[in-house]
């Protein structure tokens, strides 16, 4: 028998309270021990979809499709039911630590009420279990972390205090919203060798939100590229980086700084607003597009093994 993905989004479509369509049709699968990044400029839906997935808003409503997590779909149960999945099984990671991090509890007294949440724990085992976690993450003195607040961190070592709080109830699966882009350069770089050693340790799926190619490169093992609300290509990382098939893929890329001096090329006009129209999304910005490619969305094209994209113009041309 076939072993279920660990998480799977099928066909899935999500508006908010006020009727506007944030999500259409996305479908994405991640595996036990797996990275996968999701990319795409601000407002595409990204930071929804893991939203989705948790269920951690009241104003998102699930028009179509499903969320299954090791074959429960979380859509049909409570948030009671779901309670021990969130935290326990799937943890979170947020862009700002400070969402996470109770300003006027202890670092250690975090740990404590996580843990003590989920299972039968003393407060010793639980400090203990707190110093392993944040030793392993490369903290130096850990003890003097654990009795201060987070005001008294910095906000690298808040984010690092905030993936040690995700990973103290052991998850198997960690979304995360954009956790390196409020840090400077040498902090990411400390940040993804402490997530890259999790997945090691623990054996942790990652779903990472990102813009940050560089974040994507040395992380992901398959990128979904999301525009509009849908996923417009998906793959391993290193099709999708090496062979882009999809023009708004191609110039995600073409916009990223290069070191042989190449310039970078801006994407021209502006993201939509609503994504309730039938073309596709990036037809008003894209060089290929057709009058086809602005009445319809374009049709799933399988590119080759776990490698596909919707659009029909760009791809047909890149295989002659």
């Amino acid at each position: 028998m076939e072993r279920a993905s660990l998480l799977e989004v099928n066909q899935l479509s999500v508006k908010y309270q006020t009727g506007e369509s944030v999500l259409k049709s996305v479908s994405f699968s991640v595996e036990p021990n797996e990275i996968t990044c999701v990319i795409g400029e601000s407002g595409c839906g990204k930071t929804t979809l893991l939203n989705t997935i948790l269920r951690m808003s009241k104003k998102i409503e699930i028009t179509a499709g499903e969320v299954l997590y090791h074959d429960l779909n979380l859509e049909h149960m409570t948030r009671n039911e779901t309670r021990p999945i969130r935290g326990a099984g799937i943890g979170m990671i947020f862009q700002e630590p400070t969402a996470s991090l109770d300003p006027t509890r202890k670092i250690k007294t975090l740990f404590y009420e996580t843990l003590r949440a989920h299972q039968k724990i003393s407060r010793k085992a639980a400090y203990r279990k707190a110093y392993d976690i944040l030793s392993n993450m490369g903290f130096n003195d850990v003890d003097e972390v654990l009795r201060s607040y987070p005001v008294q961190l910095s906000g690298g070592m808040n984010q690092r205090v905030a993936i040690g709080l995700a990973m103290s109830l052991e998850p198997d699966l960690l979304l995360a919203d954009e956790p390196t882009s409020a840090l400077d350069v040498i902090t990411q770089s400390q940040l993804i060798d402490e997530l890259l050693k999790l997945r090691k340790t623990y054996g942790t799926s990652l779903l990472l939100v990102t813009h940050n190619m560089g974040v994507v490169r040395r992380m992901a093992d398959k990128i979904a590229v999301m525009y509009g609300g849908r996923i417009v290509e998906y793959g391993r990382c290193e099709k999708v980086l090496g062979n882009p098939r999809h023009p708004y893929t191609r110039a995600l890329l073409e916009a990223i700084p290069r070191l042989d001096g190449i310039p970078p090329k801006t994407i021209p006009g502006n993201r939509i607003e609503s994504i309730d129209h039938e073309g596709c999304a990036f037809s008003a910005r894209c060089t290929k597009a057709t009058t086809a490619c602005n009445e319809k969305m374009g049709q799933k094209k399988v590119i080759d093994q776990d490698h596909w994209t919707l659009c029909d113009v760009f791809s047909q041309e890149e295989s002659h």
